[in-house]
C-alpha cells in the first residue's frame, strides 16, 4: 500500500490524476469522505469490483454505493432516471443527497450482484470532498464505494486501522490521520412519481421537498430517521 500524506497545499488534479491511474489499472484506492475513510474501485471493473468486496470479508448484501462527478455520469449507472432525480441532483449535490436508483441492466452480472442485483436499486451522489470528486472525473468512470473496515467493525475513521486491515489490498492510501465523523447522507427514493425517505441525515427533508415539489412531484410520508 502507498501511503500518501495529504497537506493543504497539495495538488488535488496531480494526486487524482496518481489515483485514476491506480483505478484504471484494477487497483482499489482509500480515500477520506464525509467523515470516514472509503474504498472504491472502478464501477466498470468487475475484478476490482469484487476485488473490493472480497477485501471487505463481504458474506452478505449489503447498500450499494456509488460516486459520480455530474447528472450526465449518472446515465452511465441507470438507464431509467425519474425527472425527479434529475432536478434533486442538479438542485443538491454534491451535499449529502443520496439517491436510489435501478442500475443499468447492462451491467456485467457479477456487478450488478454487487449492487445488489437487477431490481435492487443503488444509491448515487456526487461527493462532497473535492479530492474525491476530482478522482471519479480523472477516472472518466463512475466509482464503486464502502466504507473501509470489515463487516460489523469499526475503524473506517482511523489510518492505523486501515493499514492493518487493508495493507495488502488497497494500493493507494490518502491519510488526513483521525476523521471526526461526520452527519450521515439524506437518502431518498422515487418510487412512481412518489418521494420517499429512507433516512434523514445532512441534508433537511425540506430542502429536498421543495426542490422535488417545483414540478408537482408527489411526496410520501414514511420516513426512517437515522
Amino acid at each position: 500500500m502507498k501511503t500518501v500524506n495529504a497537506t493543504p497545499a497539495q495538488d488535488e488534479r496531480e494526486l487524482a490524476e496518481e489515483i485514476a491511474r491506480v483505478l484504471r489499472d484494477g487497483g482499489l484506492a482509500c480515500l477520506p469522505c464525509s467523515g470516514r475513510y472509503r474504498i472504491v474501485a472502478d464501477l466498470t471493473n468487475e475484478a476490482a469490483v469484487l476485488a473490493l468486496a472480497q477485501s471487505k470479508g463481504r458474506v452478505r448484501e449489503a447498500p450499494a454505493l456509488v460516486f459520480v462527478d455530474s447528472e450526465k455520469m449518472l446515465e452511465t449507472v441507470s438507464a431509467a432516471i425519474d425527472p425527479g432525480v434529475v432536478r434533486l441532483a442538479k438542485a443538491i449535490w454534491p451535499q449529502s443527497l443520496t439517491i436510489r436508483v435501478v442500475p443499468r441492466p447492462e451491467l456485467p452480472a457479477r456487478i450488478l450482484r454487487q449492487l445488489g442485483g437487477r431490481k435492487s436499486r443503488v444509491g448515487v451522489r456526487i461527493p462532497e470532498d473535492a479530492l474525491v470528486r476530482a478522482t471519479v472525473s480523472a477516472l472518466g468512470r463512475p466509482l464503486y464505494v464502502s466504507s473501509a473496515n470489515r463487516e460489523h467493525k469499526a475503524g473506517d475513521s482511523s489510518p492505523a486501522q486501515i493499514r492493518k486491515t487493508f495493507g495488502n489490498s488497497v494500493q493507494i492510501f490518502v491519510d488526513r490521520g483521525d476523521l471526526a465523523p461526520g452527519p450521515a447522507s439524506t437518502i431518498v427514493d422515487i418510487v412512481d412519481g412518489k418521494l420517499v425517505f429512507a433516512r434523514v441525515g445532512a441534508v433537511r427533508t425540506d430542502t429536498v421537498e421543495a426542490v422535488f415539489a417545483q414540478q408537482g412531484g408527489v411526496h410520501e410520508a414514511g420516513v426512517h430517521e437515522g
